[in-house]
């Protein structure tokens, strides 16, 4: 029997590491792009193009530069499984491959969870000391201190929470003792139920009573934001927003017309979209945005966890096993592939 052919579609950090662990294990291992490329990990592949190269192989294993859709599934016959790094799975199509029979997994590491909600309360303290403005190249060309231009204190303050999974509660736990109200909205859990003292409400009261608010949330349906020119007028005039989230968690034309109006007083983004976003890209001129690549997870010991998680998914999945972060219901390719072994 052949051994499982991988294929590793992204340059990663420990990607050296990656192909070891998996080669280790039996499985025949790919880097299109060789161990020295530098592929940008956020480059998105189009969907013909990342069909042409996972062409023929079993699994697949990266973190958000491929879409994979009904199509990308229906297209790739032999894919048996899609191991995800990283806990957001928005680039998947979990229905579609559970109605196909691919198995996907995402990494939930508990090191990654801590770094995110470290960056958002980071992004968020310098948003309300308006590090956005008082900066060392301000200071270069002359710049000093402008009394329009106040910083804000978190003490008093009501901080909203969209979306209160587990980086949302891990924020919350880290500002415990900051003697800010903390307030959240989930569509799975009822307004009025307070959990680690959090008070949870609706998605009109959370924009409504907030001075600052952090994205946590996964996408709508069809990938409509969650903030856009309907509901950003909804937030209280001179909120703080922070999102360590997901791009499409905010229109970005909307957000640009809020931050010159001052209606939104600084936006602190560690995610766009697209991923780099596109050169000329006005939201990235405005003085009030606060902007860092995709980074709150680019941590050594987070993304060396990840990648482990992603190897181990992979060979849990291949041995018969279901791994504890499996998203999909139907792991039937992998059942039916009585012919392919990875020992």
């Amino acid at each position: 029997m052949r051994p499982s052919r991988v294929l590793v579609y992204e340059k990663l950090r420990q990607g050296t590491f990656i192909v070891d662990a998996l080669e280790a294990q039996g499985f025949d291992v790919e880097l299109p792009y060789g161990p020295h490329a530098t592929l940008l990990r956020h480059a998105r592949f189009s969907e013909e193009s990342f069909i042409e190269l996972a062409q023929g192989f079993d699994a697949v294993l990266g973190i958000s530069s491929a879409r994979f859709t009904r199509r990308v599934f229906e297209r790739l016959p032999d894919l048996k499984a899609v191991s995800k790094i990283g806990i957001g799975h928005d680039v998947v199509d979990l229905d579609a491959a559970s109605d196909l029979g691919v198995a996907v997994t995402n990494t939930p590491s508990r090191v990654e969870i801590d770094c995110v909600a470290e960056h958002a309360i980071a992004l968020l303290l310098a948003a309300a000391k308006r590090m956005d403005f008082y900066t060392t190249s301000r200071m270069q060309s002359g710049g000093w201190l402008d009394p329009s231009v106040p910083a804000q204190a978190l003490r008093g303050r009501v901080l909203g929470l969209i979306g209160f999974g587990r980086i949302a509660r891990a924020v919350a736990r880290r500002l415990a003792g900051w003697e800010v109200e903390l307030i959240a909205h989930d569509i799975s859990v009822t307004p009025g139920e307070i959990h680690q003292g959090v008070r949870m409400v609706s998605f009109d009261e959370l924009l409504a009573q907030s001075d600052f608010v952090s994205l946590h949330s996964s996408t709508q349906a069809g990938g409509k934001p969650i903030l856009d020119a309907n509901t950003i007028p909804k937030l209280k005039p001179g909120v703080i927003l922070v999102n360590t989230a997901r791009g499409l968690l905010i229109d970005q034309g909307a957000l640009n017309t809020a931050l010159t109006s001052g209606h939104v007083a600084v936006a602190a983004l560690d995610v766009f979209e697209p991923e780099p976003p596109i050169l000329g890209e006005p939201l990235l001129d405005r003085m009030n945005l606060l902007a860092t690549p995709h980074s709150a997870s680019t941590v050594a010991e987070a993304e060396h966890d990840m990648e482990a998680l992603a190897v181990s998914n992979l060979v849990e999945l291949f041995g018969g096993l279901a791994p504890e972060a499996l998203l999909t219901s139907n792991s039937g390719r992998l059942d039916a592939a009585s012919d392919v072994s990875h020992s």
